[in-house]
């Protein structure tokens, strides 16, 4: 299977925050706002006390997810992208300032984490101290959001200078196959990243693109193939926001500074941290070739906004353990067995026999009303979830309908890729109530149905304590 290197980052992601605040209504201030020199800021890196809680929630699932990577021999480390507020603070506007919290908020994540056993990586202080910040070539684009290519080259010498001097981490470094890669400055030209200039009031004046020097990363030699063409896996996952797309050339800054092949993942605004890290561990990139390290960058601002961010789109607010047992789920290497037993049903398409061979079910075509049904020994727990291989062609989404006595039934999406081919499906199945004693699997309109390898497994015991 050829490694894929997917990027999310939608190009409209300027809409929202990457912390997925709302839209700017006409009645609030514009999320734009106009410094000093013409450098522009984002309304929404302004915050105070009142975000500790729901800063130390993302705090919490962060620790308890390293944890879960960890049992699975999976190291990762966390690199938040600092406010653009704070390293260009003298070009903020009178009236608007740094409070303390913001001065300090940064170094107080970074110690909580560290605290938790969670490997951080300092950008924010190396960002602060670089003479580079004061250059002809700042960190950050004067009228955008995120980091400019001289920013995001500091952003992976950090990330080297961290890896290097944590033994665990540079071990595991020194694991991966290294390939050579050179770095080339570009001339000096006019840059189209200009998100903030969208984002001003109404009749601003029209601001002249900014010049930077941009840098193109390459390889000194073909990258590896096999005889198939298929690409050898890295051992090496950049999952990251924006700031991770192709376009900052953070990833292949990156590239250069580890002399590692990587895979990145960027997952837009519109998404979030959240549901970019979900949607990479559940795809095959993640099942079928598992990274020895990933690197998960954040942007600063993410953090005060957890799964449960009651301003993000509805259809990304997860209830911040569920979200938890999600993950758990999809990062287990192997299935430790639940004393929950489950067998597919003979009714819906389980009733016919030319659809069943064992306990593995093959169908053709499916309709929007055609189902499999899961029936449960005893009602299923929290921490157990539902694991199998399946085969959804044609149809990206799965619909799983569970029941039970004194169980309010709910539905859970699952999307998945709508291939041919069979995929890991792992889903917890929580209730408000009893345990559900039952779970109707909807392919939709599909080319083909197929479900194989149909067991329940068991979340580590410590995950939701």
């Amino acid at each position: 299977m050829k490694r894929r290197t997917f990027e999310r980052w939608i190009i409209g992601a300027t809409l929202l925050s990457s912390a997925g605040l709302p839209l700017v209504c006409s009645a609030e201030a514009p999320t734009g706002i106009m410094g000093k020199s013409e450098w522009l800021f984002y309304r929404h890196e302004l915050s105070d006390s009142t975000d500790m809680a729901a800063i130390d929630a993302s705090i919490d699932l962060i620790q308890r997810f390293n944890r879960v990577l960890a049992a699975n021999g999976i190291n990762m480390a966390v690199a938040m992208v600092p406010l653009k507020m704070r390293i260009y603070s003298e070009y903020l506007p009178d009236d608007i300032k740094v409070n303390d919290y913001m001065k300090g908020n940064y170094e107080r994540m970074s110690k909580a984490l560290q605290a938790a056993q969670v490997n951080v990586i300092d950008i924010n202080t190396a960002f602060l101290n670089s003479p580079k910040r004061v250059s002809a070539s700042p960190l950050y684009y004067r009228l955008d959001t995120h980091w400019a290519p001289a920013g995001a080259m500091l952003a992976a010498e950090t990330i080297k200078t961290a890896l290097d001097a944590n033994p665990s981490l540079k071990k595991v470094l020194d694991s991966l196959p290294e390939e050579k890669f050179e770095l080339s400055n570009l001339r000096r030209q006019n840059s189209k990243s200009r998100d903030l200039t969208e984002q001003l009031p109404p009749n601003s004046p029209i601001l002249a693109f900014e010049q930077v020097v941009s840098i193109k990363v390459s390889r000194t030699q073909p990258a590896k193939q096999d005889l198939l063409g298929n690409a050898p896996a890295t051992g090496l996952t950049l999952m990251g926001s924006s700031y991770s797309s192709g376009w900052t050339t953070f990833p292949d800054a990156l590239r250069f500074t580890l002399q590692r092949d990587l895979l990145s993942v960027s997952v837009g605004a519109d998404q979030g941290s959240w549901v970019g890290l979900e949607s990479y561990l559940r795809d095959d990139a993640f099942q079928t070739q598992p990274p020895k390290l990933m690197i998960w960058e954040m942007p600063e601002r993410d953090m005060r906004a957890p799964p449960d961010h009651k301003y993000r789109e509805a259809r990304y607010i997860s209830n911040n353990s569920e979200w938890l047992m999600r993950v758990s789920a999809l990062a287990q290497s192997r299935c430790k067995a639940s004393s929950v037993a489950a067998k597919l049903a003979p009714v819906g398409l389980a009733a016919k026999p030319v659809n069943m061979k064992g306990a593995e079910l093959a169908t053709g075509a499916t309709t929007d009303s055609d189902f499999v049904e899961i029936g449960f020994d005893k009602p299923i727990e929290k921490l157990d979830y539902l694991s199998a291989r399946a085969t959804n062609a044609g149809s990206k989404t799965l619909m799983l309908e569970a029941s039970g006595p004194g169980a309010t039934t709910r539905r859970f999406t699952v999307t998945v890729p709508g291939d041919d081919a069979a995929h890991a499906l792992k889903s917890p199945l929580p209730s408000s109530g009893g345990g559900f004693t039952k779970v109707r699997i909807y392919p939709g309109k599909s080319n083909g149905f197929a479900l194989q390898g149909l067991q329940v497994c068991r979340q580590p015991e410590d995950l939701l304590r």
